[in-house]
């Protein structure tokens, strides 16, 4: 399976990871720029999400659509492995897969009911009664989902596709989907979801 390359540019032509994410106030149009997939080692990427690597291949990634296998019942999941040993047998080319694992963060849910419940701090009507205990409730749900790791985590899975030229990719793209027999639901990225999962892949620190 192929690696990641390293990026060849210098330091100084680096853009901010921030701005380009619109992670800084007021330059959300900044994700759209080209630079950030350079800084990352790739000198393209199209709108339909298919990377230009600098040795002259490409590279797309495809999601796979399930990204909770563990929920899955024994039979559906069985199902899941077939099709895998399937895209396996089918697909012979170069890939490689990606698996982030992330934490969802509540907090802005959290302060979204406290301030409904600082509104209806004492409750008279029967109705107001009841929506404070509602409140009350999904706050508390939102607490807990925090302090449990494993309910608290956001998994996907992502299988990083390659070719020699434009044509090349796009037949390996209509193999990879057929090589699944359907199950695992592969669908290539567009642009700014390849941007962000380049992005999540190269920087342990983000979200």
């Amino acid at each position: 399976m192929r690696t990641k390359r390293k990026s060849r540019n210098s330091r100084s032509k680096a853009p901010s990871l921030f701005r380009a994410f619109g992670l800084d106030k007021g330059s959300r149009q900044d994700a759209r720029d080209q630079s950030i997939v350079e800084y990352l080692g790739y000198s393209n990427c199209s709108k339909d999400g298919i990377l230009d690597l600098v040795d002259g291949t490409q590279a797309r990634y495809l999601r796979v659509h399930s990204t909770d296998l563990y929920s899955l019942d024994d039979e559906t999941r069985s199902k899941f492995l077939d099709s895998f040993t399937a895209f396996n047998r089918v697909y012979s080319n170069d890939y490689k897969i990606v698996v982030m694992s992330t934490r969802i963060d509540t907090s802005e849910q959290q302060q979204y009911f406290r301030h409904l419940k600082n509104g209806i701090r004492s409750p008279r009507t029967r109705y107001e009664k009841m929506r404070l205990r509602l409140v009350n409730e999904m706050l508390l749900q939102a607490v807990m989902l925090s302090r449990n790791t494993e309910d608290y985590s956001d998994v996907q899975f992502y299988i990083m596709i390659f070719g020699e030229d434009l044509h090349d990719i796009r037949v390996n793209t209509r193999t990879a989907q057929f090589a699944d027999q359907g199950l695992m639901g592969l669908r290539p990225l567009d642009y700014e979801e390849t941007v962000k999962v380049l992005f999540r892949e190269n920087n342990l620190n983000s979200k």
